[in-house]
């Protein structure tokens, strides 16, 4: 189950599978608690956006302040939708606020080190929180549907396995807001691109009338399953982005004219 934080106006989601680890800080910010205006309107987190970057500045800085995090120990994705994942380390610290962290093509972050902040970008996109309390490893990922169906979960878990030596079993998955299979609608030939990776995606597509709607929550969950996580280590929040965009940035909910929302966890 997820749960609504509310510091002053800034509101943030934490998940109950993870809130049990004292040493764990993790969170999804909503659009909510910031200064920025308009279609940004007001914790856009977002550098690449078109956004006043005083505004996005100033954004972070609530978050530092409302969340006792040190911006510095921030280590951000590169995004372009791909099924790379880059090991952080504390020389990859220090860049929240550049255009490019110094790497590019990554979708995903690992690391075993302590007061390092994991943090990707969303709008719809889904994110994914990972945990191994036993080998004291955490993982954040922007999947989203081109990156879900390139295996991006599959992959996370695999360098967790091949890197740290887990345990699949340990491993703790949580599935963040992002697009729901009610609002995630794609054409035929997006529907033919991804049952081409997969065709047991089928059974988390549904056809109404000329459009095809998957459940990318879904398809995550089975290929956490398929790797080796036990059912009752995978929590799906459950909340659509898109249905919920008086609380979150949604791309399709405002046709491209958004700020930008961040899964963030670190091992204190």
């Amino acid at each position: 189950m997820y749960k609504i934080n509310k510091k002053d106006n800034f509101k943030y989601l934490t998940f109950s599978s993870l809130e049990k680890y004292p040493s764990l800080f993790h969170c999804f910010t909503t659009r909510l608690g910031g200064v920025s205006e308009g279609c940004f309107s007001s914790m856009n987190l977002g550098m690449s956006t078109d956004d006043k970057r005083e505004h996005i500045v100033r954004n972070y800085e609530i978050l530092s302040k409302r969340l006792s995090l040190d911006l510095y120990d921030m280590v951000k994705t590169c995004q372009t939708h791909t099924s790379n994942i880059r090991y952080a380390t504390d020389e990859d610290k220090g860049k929240i606020y550049h255009e490019t962290p110094g790497y590019k093509d990554i979708d995903g972050l690992i690391t075993d080190k302590q007061n390092i902040i994991l943090s990707t970008s969303h709008a719809d996109c889904t994110p994914i929180f990972f945990y191994d309390p036993v080998k004291k490893v955490i993982g954040m990922a922007h999947a989203g549907w081109r990156g879900t169906i390139k295996n991006i979960s599959g992959n996370m878990i695999r360098k967790f396995v091949e890197d740290f030596n887990s345990n699949t079993k340990d491993i703790i998955a949580v599935i963040g807001p992002s697009l729901g299979q009610c609002c995630f609608e794609v054409d035929k030939d997006v529907a033919e691109i991804i049952l081409s990776e997969n065709k047991d995606y089928l059974q988390f597509m549904e056809v109404r009338g000329i459009k095809y709607h998957f459940d990318l929550w879904a398809i995550n969950k089975y290929i956490l399953l398929n790797e080796g996580l036990k059912q009752e280590n995978i929590e799906i929040s459950g909340l659509c982005t898109k249905c919920n965009n008086d609380l979150f940035f949604s791309h399709r909910g405002q046709k491209g004219k958004r700020g930008l929302m961040s899964g963030i966890i670190m091992m204190k």
